[in-house]
């Protein structure tokens, strides 16, 4: 039986492709320190929100629904009245032009 020889690696009859190694060596450590660094992120993003953040008072918090509340509201009726204005609009004009090939 011949022996063969790809690209100068050693023969690969009865052998495993070392390459699958390799990589295991290489990557173990790499997700390893992908996992710490992910773990000291969220350790420092929990300590930053728990001491470092000065959060809003409730009273602060009731104001400003309150205000956006009603800015939502506002905002609701006027695009509602854009609408049926346009509505009516272009009803008013496909029913003119009907009416004139008629």
């Amino acid at each position: 039986m011949r022996k063969l020889y790809i690209y100068g690696h050693r023969p690969m009859v009865g052998y495993r492709s070392p390459k699958p190694l390799i990589r295991v060596r290489i990557l173990v450590p790499v997700q390893i320190i992908i996992m710490s660094s992910f773990v000291d992120f969220l350790k420092g993003s929990y300590n930053e929100f728990r001491h470092k953040v000065e959060w809003p008072k409730w009273a602060d918090l009731q104001s400003s629904t309150i205000v956006v509340t009603i800015a939502t509201v506002i905002l609701a009726l006027f695009t509602f009245g854009v609408d049926e204005l346009f509505s009516k609009a272009i009803s008013n004009i496909i029913g003119m032009l009907i009416n004139l090939f008629n």
